[in-house]
């Protein structure tokens, strides 16, 4: 993607979402709006995000991204995402410890279990 592009992405972004979690707008609406797929959505938010604008997901209705107009919806999006890195690091480690079993039982070769 070109950044003139991503540029023009990012600006029709944040035409299109509103202030506050009751005005929030599905990945899927956006996307279309932006005419992109929901991947390059979600990439050109995280880079919105890392640039300072305040803009959360929400799992729950209404659902989609949004604007955050409180701090308390921004406390929200803080505990999904803390939540979302805890069961994130729970699954690396497990998967950590399946391969160290693995290893272990058969050196140098890997077997998968179906």
């Amino acid at each position: 993607m070109t950044i003139d592009i991503k540029k023009d992405l990012k600006a029709n972004i944040l035409y299109f979402l509103k202030y506050g979690q009751e005005h929030a707008i599905k990945q899927a609406i956006l996307a279309s709006r932006c005419g992109v797929k929901p991947r390059a959505l979600r990439l050109a938010i995280r880079e919105l995000v890392d640039e300072g604008h305040p803009i959360c997901g929400s799992p729950r209705p209404p659902y989609g991204y949004f604007i955050a107009n409180s701090p308390e919806e921004i406390n929200a999006e803080l505990k999904l995402l803390k939540g979302y890195g805890k069961e994130l690091f729970r699954r690396y480690s497990t998967l950590k410890k399946i391969k160290a079993s693995i290893v272990l039982r058969h050196p140098g070769q890997l077997s998968l279990r179906l």
